[in-house]
């Protein structure tokens, strides 16, 4: 279907699957098939761990979309209800709303990891396609000299969903009406310094932070501000508001070899994607972004506590290098369950904004 949908309409004969995701098992419980009036209907009890979320989902025209984490006894309404959209592979503009590079020190060999975390934003009301993999979603371009590229496992899309090739990132991953984050990293050696990143369109929010303190970073109106640490490793931190399409940035640094962490990079990549999302949320309602003096509000705390404990559980599981599948199944879940409290509180702050 190509077009706006002309609007919410209820969807009848979907499939509608109740889900748990607990540490002691995962998997669905229940399904349904959707009424005339696009309702379902599940009963069922609580069982096994505690920190257990139940959910349900439903596909549409080959696309997965979800519920938030059912709460109460009795769930009905807006937190029982699963929007889907209809698709296009149509012309619908995916928009760059945020933008994060993030360059730490060199290796012993001199070598540096990068990671690139972009927030994807579809302001229509259909969710865009591909076209195979010949016409992605989304494209950009990887920086002249950068190697080993691949997809950060804590992103919001799969790794089967992007390919890098011909120095070019294409996202195969439909991308339904909200945002999205794509984050990868690559290998910048010695000689691919200084390095230059042109815009392929405009960032809303554009954010270069380097582990260097002697890195010069230019273009695209970039202003330094406050550092920031996480790890006991501090970042210069250096930001722009609209920056335009077409614009360079240039980072530039001596030449020094140090100790590198790259496990980190996941741990940073995550903070800084989820402290853009947290922000970028509210300005979006808002259709431009302000800085805001103001004391925060109770919903905004909520919020960055929720970003902080996130941050937190990653780097704390990235600093356990022997991590079993048990550990990671608790991680899986703890996650999971403060991903779906970050997505009520934004959406609490926001209706509140």
């Amino acid at each position: 279907m190509h077009g706006e949908a002309k609007g919410p309409r209820p969807i009848s004969g979907v499939r509608v699957v109740l889900h748990r995701v607990g540490s002691d098992r995962a998997g669905p419980l229940d399904s349904a098939i959707t009424d005339a009036r696009g309702r379902y209907r599940f009963r069922f009890s609580a069982s096994g761990s505690p920190d257990a979320i139940y959910f349900v989902s439903a596909s549409y025209d080959g696309i997965a979309y979800f519920s938030v984490p059912l709460r109460e006894p009795v769930t009905s309404g807006d937190d029982a209800q699963i929007t889907v959209f209809d698709t296009t592979s149509g012309p619908v503009p995916i928009h760059v709303i945020g933008h994060h590079v993030i360059v730490g020190s060199p290796d012993g060999r001199g070598d540096r990891e990068a990671v690139e975390v972009f927030e994807l934003q579809n302001d229509s009301s259909v969710t865009r396609v591909s076209v195979g993999r010949i016409t992605p979603v989304w494209a950009t371009t990887l920086p002249h000299g950068a190697a080993n590229a691949k997809i950060n496992p804590t992103g919001d899309i799969s790794p089967n969903a992007v390919s890098f090739a011909d120095g070019r990132v294409r996202l195969f991953a439909p991308i339904s009406p909200g945002a999205r984050q794509l984050s990868y990293a690559y290998q910048l050696p010695r000689d691919a310094l200084p390095l230059s990143i042109t815009l392929d369109e405009p960032n809303g929010v554009l954010e270069v932070l380097t582990e260097e303190p002697r890195a010069t970073v230019t273009g695209a109106n970039l202003t330094e501000v406050a550092p920031t640490s996480t790890g006991g490793r501090t970042f210069r931190r250096f930001l722009a508001q609209n920056a335009p399409a077409q614009s360079v940035v240039r980072i530039d640094v001596p030449f020094a070899i140090g100790e590198s962490r790259v496990r980190w990079f996941v741990a940073v990549a995550v903070v800084c994607g989820l402290a853009m999302l947290g922000s970028i949320a509210v300005a979006l309602r808002r259709r431009r972004v302000v800085a805001v003096a103001a004391p925060p509000s109770p919903q905004r705390r909520e919020t960055e506590d929720l970003l902080h404990a996130i941050a937190m559980l990653d780097a704390e599981f990235e600093r356990n290098t022997d991590a079993t599948a048990d550990d990671r199944a608790r991680y899986d879940t703890e996650r999971a369950r403060l991903k779906a409290r970050l997505s009520a509180a934004l959406a609490a702050e926001g209706s509140t904004g």
